[in-house]
Order: structure tokens, then sequence, then C-alpha cells
């Protein structure tokens, strides 16, 4: 049962309308179709408060090994010491070191 149907059904008691004459059918009618006017004009005000952003790159480019025409990785030339042909974009990207553990100390007890 729906809810316009609600207010259709027969009943014992007679329907009272209100001070305009309109049942209560009518009223339910026109509520709800204000409500669907209210919730159209908040979807055009979101869509026009819409902000697009950019994607976020990284100005740090990850470094990546250059492959051969067959997929495998190639390997360095010697000869051009300034370049390194191994790596695209020609540079050698730093290592990073090992963080150091933790030393653990052993105390001596006193005796």
């Amino acid at each position: 049962m729906g809810l316009l149907n609600w207010f259709r059904r027969r009943r014992k008691r007679p329907i009272v309308a209100n001070h305009e004459g309109k049942s209560p059918y009518e009223q339910a009618k026109a509520i709800i179709g204000k409500q669907k006017v209210t919730i159209d004009l908040s979807d055009e005000i979101e869509k026009e408060s819409e902000v697009t952003l950019e994607k976020f790159e990284s100005k740090k480019a990850i470094p990546k090994r250059a492959r051969t025409a067959r997929g495998r990785y190639k390997g360095d030339d010697k000869s051009t010491p300034d370049f390194n042909e191994a790596w695209e974009g020609g540079k050698t990207p730093v290592k990073k070191g090992i963080k150091p553990k933790a030393k653990i100390i052993r105390v001596k007890k006193k005796k």
C-alpha cells in the first residue's frame, strides 16, 4: 500500500477537508510534490558547488630500470662514466641506508 493510497481507502468516518476544501489525499500529494522540487533544487546546487581537483603527482620520479627489446634488464656501459644506461634517465638512484637497530647494552650486576 503506497503512501497516497492510505488516504484513498474507505473509512467508516468521513474525511474532513481543510479550510481550502482540499481532501487529505490532495494535501499529501501537494506536500510530496513540494518535497521533490526541493530535492531537485538541492541536487542542482550540489552540482554547481562541486570542485574538481587535479590528480596529485609527486615531483620526485621513481627510477625504473631500462629494458631491452626482449624485456630483459640492460647493463651499464662502462665506457660512458657520466651516463648510466641501466637506468631510465641515465642516473643511478641513491641507495637508502639501512637504519641501525637499537643497541642492547647489558648492565653487570653488582655483587
